[in-house]
């Protein structure tokens, strides 16, 4: 699997100990931050975390011992190192999810179940719904809970794309206008702003590369003959697992979001001469447009500058 296809938890198959997990997790690098205590299974603690070299991205590791489901929450971590964790662990993949569900051991439905219920599977939601019917009244009784999340996931979902599409038809206007180096100048982001959209360890680290991009402003102009314009928006914590949104981004976006604060909306957009056309071809294509609070800031390409700022501070080109 491609690591731009990872999600942001991976599950790693049940029959794998744990301390075949943490052996290898320490192999590729990674360093133990805490443990659970007092295990309901000997050597399996429901809960453990790792940290890159003291530092973020951290790995947060749970345990259910009952359907014996084990799950990594990758979210901050960049999809290469993702990339690496599946080569090195054996995971439990979306088909094997898919047959769980229709396993004739009420155990093994379980374990499907939850599975499902941990990476937010909204394609399962026919599934589920056959489930609630379930012979098991374990699994029924589970079924039910897993669609009844799924479903609010999905109404939630529907109602942020709405919201998400209002706003970056109201950014139009402010996008046509990026072709003035005037204008641009404005929306160079403050010390503050830096420390509202970036993560703590590197936002004063962004402060200085910041400032060289704005010392000649930056502009994007795609030329007359790109009149039409293609805008996606979506919340930096969306840029963390591939979707709809997040794959309209440039990839370098995946890389860095684990460093950007979750709720602020960032903008792509693609200029091009194709009117009507939702996912055009061609043209020229930006980024790095974001709604703060109140106000708009401009940082183009912003993941260069994030690698640029973690590069200074030693954190390696791994982390992103």
């Amino acid at each position: 699997m491609m690591d731009y296809e990872l999600g942001q938890t991976l599950l790693v198959q049940p029959d794998v100990p744990f301390q075949q997990i943490a052996s290898t997790l320490q192999h590729l690098g990674w360093q133990p931050a805490e443990t659970g205590q007092n295990p309901l299974l000997s050597g399996e603690p429901e809960f453990a975390s790792w940290t890159w070299g003291g530092r973020k991205p951290v790995l947060i590791y749970s345990f259910n011992p009952i359907a014996r489901l084990r799950v990594l929450d990758v979210a901050t971590l960049p999809p290469a190192m993702r990339g690496l964790l599946s080569e090195s662990l054996p995971l439990l993949q979306e088909r094997d999810v898919d047959d769980l569900l229709f396993a004739s051991e009420p155990r093994q439905r379980l374990l499907g179940i939850w599975a499902a219920r941990e990476t937010e599977r909204l394609d399962l939601i026919p599934q589920a719904h056959r489930l609630r019917h379930d012979p098991d009244h374990s699994v029924a009784q589970q079924g039910r809970k897993l669609d009844e999340r799924l479903q609010k996931i999905l109404d939630s979902r529907e109602s942020l794309l709405i919201n998400l599409r209002l706003l970056a038809e109201v950014a139009e206007d402010i996008i046509r206008e990026l072709d003035n180096p005037l204008y641009t100048r404005q929306l160079k982001p403050s010390p503050q702003d830096l420390h509202k959209l970036f993560d703590p360890a590197i936002a004063a680290a962004m402060i200085p590369e910041v400032d060289q991009l704005y010392a000649s402003a930056p502009t994007a102009d795609p030329g007359a003959d790109y009149d039409q314009v293609a805008i996606t928006a979506a919340n930096a914590g969306l840029l963390r697992w591939p979707n709809e949104l997040s794959d309209k981004f440039p990839r370098g976006y995946r890389n860095i979001a684990g460093w950007l604060q979750p709720q602020w909306i960032w903008l792509t957009w693609r200029c091009h001469d194709q009117p009507g056309q939702l996912l055009p071809k061609g043209g020229a294509h930006y980024d790095g447009l974001v709604w703060v609070e109140d106000h708009w800031i401009w940082l183009p390409k912003a993941y260069r500058l994030v690698s640029a700022a973690l590069e200074k501070q030693t954190y390696g080109s791994s982390v992103h």
